[in-house]
């Protein structure tokens, strides 16, 4: 299961409140609660169907995946999407509600993860230095210092998707650990964040809806204590995309008591968005100023010496040695055009798996050698050097030179469809225009790593769950081979003819 959902996802949504049994056709999934059970359907169904297929299938039947909640086998399980979140051991943690002292759960590496995030792995150069500067500033100075007009030490660290920031965040709450033993730290996401806070006004409420007031007073205990305990007494709390919070007011509001009650205390606070604070019109006036009080530093998409030690760095870490001349043409190849989406340091390490891939199936592949050009050449798609049964291969991403954008998607898809881009975004529910979404969610899906709310944001959806609908619905009609009149000028054809010429469209551009 690590494998097929990644260590961080496991960690964040399987770890100590999910597990997998197998029982012949039957693949059960059983959640600490019914929230989780829905959250891990929505976003790994289909994938664990899929697996099933291959592999339950040919020894059982036709599989069936379920997914049903049993709260009694995982008593004390965290929040929904809450196992990201990560404390070290509390220094004098207040009682309950039942008198017993609270203990949030010790720090632990993420289940099944391989690799540990360090600021000394980061690689530096002048896109993100400032970025890396502040981070490591904000963990090594003395905790001794005095706060100025209550205003808590913060490092906001922003920019797009794959250059670097999760792995700033991480890293610097692993040397924070280090320098402050037994220091309190905090790590979690905007969508845990969330998660845990309505978990919390549900058990107070008892099952009441999202900011109910309790019969007999405010929503004081025990759950929203508790919570208020975990995120509001420690002395470096980390949060992930951030951005998550736009348009949620309540949770806001809830973070802004958070801040104000760590600047008391002095304790530091270091969160990621993708954007700068004053782009996300959603966040509340309060909220942006707060963000602003702190050192609020930008992470540029990684210029040529930065894309030449990460390259250097990820080979190293799969045992390849690159040649000098292999290495400046993979650096060349990564290079965007001015005004073009550019490539980032997570499609980058993609890529050097995909050299990894090309040069283990050549002759000799498990030798020690140097990969050289042709290798790079043959890994990025060069034409030029690939056979034919390179050419004839319908492997994700094999013909494309570099990594497919979701702007070049939703490019070929309007003009395929006759879609005007702009409609995108609209509230419109023409035929084509939905059909639009749902292709280019599906193609982007399949030859990027963005999220469904990374799609939604490209293609000006107010929710990443419409994607999902979408992209859900047109899989079904993938597989009862429907047909449309889908051209601009009402040319039919099935839905998996029109994704065979996107895919053909896009690789020729």
């Amino acid at each position: 299961m690590v494998e097929l959902v990644g260590a961080a996802r496991f960690d964040r949504y399987f770890a100590d409140q999910a597990r997998i049994e197998v029982d012949g056709p039957v693949v059960r999934v059983i959640a600490s609660s019914p929230s989780l059970a829905g959250l891990l359907d929505r976003r790994f169904g289909q994938a664990l169907r899929d697996v099933a297929i291959e592999v339950v299938g040919p020894i059982a039947g036709e599989p069936k995946v379920e997914f049903v909640a049993d709260s009694a086998s995982f008593e004390g399980a965290p929040a929904p999407g809450a196992a990201r979140s990560q404390a070290a051991p509390a220094r004098g943690a207040a009682p309950d509600a039942a008198g017993t002292p609270a203990r949030p759960s010790p720090a632990r590496p993420a289940a099944g993860s391989t690799r540990t995030y360090r600021l000394e792995d980061f690689v530096v150069g002048d896109s993100n230095r400032l970025a890396y500067n502040a981070a490591a500033n904000l963990v090594e100075t003395s905790q001794d210092r005095p706060a100025h007009a209550g205003t808590a030490p913060l490092l906001f660290i922003h920019g797009p998707c794959g250059v670097g920031k999760t792995h700033l965040l991480q890293g610097l709450a692993a040397r924070f650990r280090e320098l402050h033993p037994g220091a309190v730290v905090r790590i979690t996401t905007g969508e845990a964040f969330m998660n845990e806070f309505v978990h919390s006004i549900k058990q107070t409420t008892g099952g009441a809806a999202a900011g109910a007031p309790r019969r007999g007073g405010a929503m004081s205990a025990p759950g929203v204590e508790r919570f208020r305990r975990q995120y509001r007494r420690c002395d470096l709390l980390c949060i992930d995309d951030v951005h998550f919070l736009a348009s949620k007011q309540a949770t806001q509001q809830e973070l802004l008591h958070t801040f104000d009650e760590i600047a008391l205390s002095g304790a530091r606070i270091a969160l990621v968005c993708d954007r700068h604070p004053r782009q996300i019109r959603q966040f509340s006036p309060a909220l942006v100023s707060r963000f602003m009080a702190g050192m609020v530093a930008s992470i540029e998409p990684p210029d040529p010496a930065v894309r030449e030690r990460a390259i250097r760095l990820f080979a190293q870490r799969r045992g390849l040695i690159l040649e000098d001349a292999a290495v400046r043409q993979f650096v060349e190849r990564t290079r965007t055009a001015p005004g073009s989406p550019v490539v980032g340091l997570r499609e980058i390490e993609g890529l050097v798996t995909r050299v990894e891939a090309i040069h283990r199936l050549s002759p000799s592949g498990d030798a020690p050698r140097s990969v050289g050009v042709l290798t790079i050449e043959r890994a990025l798609g060069d034409s030029s050097s690939l056979g034919p049964a390179d050419a004839a291969s319908d492997l994700p991403g094999s013909r494309f030179s570099r990594p497919v954008r979701i702007e070049t998607i939703s490019a070929q898809t309007c003009t395929e469809l006759g879609v005007d881009s702009s409609d995108l975004g609209a509230p419109t529910r023409h035929k084509r225009v939905v059909l639009a979404r749902a292709v280019i969610t599906h193609l982007a899906r399949q030859f990027t790593t963005m999220s469904y709310p990374e799609i939604a944001r490209a293609i000006g959806r107010p929710s990443h769950s419409t994607v999902i609908t979408a992209h859900q619905r047109l899989q079904k009609q993938v597989e009862s081979d429907e047909s449309y009149g889908i051209g601009p000028e009402g040319e039919t054809m099935t839905i998996r003819d029109l994704l065979a010429r996107l895919r053909a469209s896009i690789s020729r551009n």
